[in-house]
């Protein structure tokens, strides 16, 4: 069995890329990085309500959605739905200290590092939940959004082959804050000037999807 891990930003423009794929490789099931609790809706042909943390992510995937619509192709979500309401509420409080440093002027780089580890240790510790998802509902050619590398391993174990297609070179400052703690944690020094410099590059990122639109934020180079 393959595993085509698509890793792609929440984009429509980014998606339609994956829809190329899906259209030449023809998969028999799609994995989104979306709640399973999505499931039910996409399976009897609707969109599930969602709060603002997921409009961004659903409206990315649509393009992914009605073309399994229509040819058919089950739609799988793979996130452990209580995972993702601690997930969300971490990217709520990233909001609400990017908010506060640029109404102060004053960024707390532990706690932007505190939160973003707590994400990444969420990530990793459902590594194997994911991975037994998939194997229960895997087919012969399954196509996937943005598979971790924790994931990844556990299906190579379980003899899929895995082949990553990168769609989007992941160079927003909210990546980036990402790969530092990461690295921070496996021991690297990372210096608060670096993560200042970062947190400030978000800053105005966001300032530029207020002024654009996310999509088109998105496709601007920021490092």
């Amino acid at each position: 069995m393959v595993i085509l891990n698509f890793l792609s930003v929440n984009t429509a423009w980014n998606r339609e890329k994956v829809v190329e794929f899906l259209e030449k490789y023809e998969a028999d099931a799609v994995f989104l990085d979306l709640p399973s609790s999505f499931e039910a809706y996409l399976a009897s042909r609707l969109l599930p309500p969602a709060d603002v943390s997921y409009v961004q992510d659903l409206r990315a995937s649509e393009p992914i959605i009605k073309f399994c619509w229509d040819h058919g192709t089950p739609i799988y979500c793979y996130l452990d739905s209580k995972v993702s309401e601690e997930r969300r509420e971490i990217q709520i409080d990233l909001a609400r200290l990017a908010l506060r440093a640029k109404l102060s002027g004053v960024i707390n780089v532990y706690e932007w590092k505190r939160l973003i580890t707590r994400d990444i240790y969420l990530q990793e510790n459902s590594a194997e939940y994911i991975a037994m998802k998939i194997c229960e509902r895997a087919k012969i050619v399954n196509a996937c959004l943005n598979l971790p590398m924790g994931v990844e391993s556990y299906l190579e174990q379980e003899g899929f082959e895995i082949r990553k297609i990168q769609l989007y070179d992941f160079q927003r400052p909210i990546d980036k804050l990402y790969e530092l703690v990461l690295k921070e944690m496996s021991g690297e020094d990372v210096s608060d000037e670096l993560y200042l410099e970062m947190i400030r590059k978000h800053l105005a990122f966001i300032d530029t999807v207020v002024e654009v639109g996310y999509e088109d934020a998105c496709k601007f180079i920021w490092l």
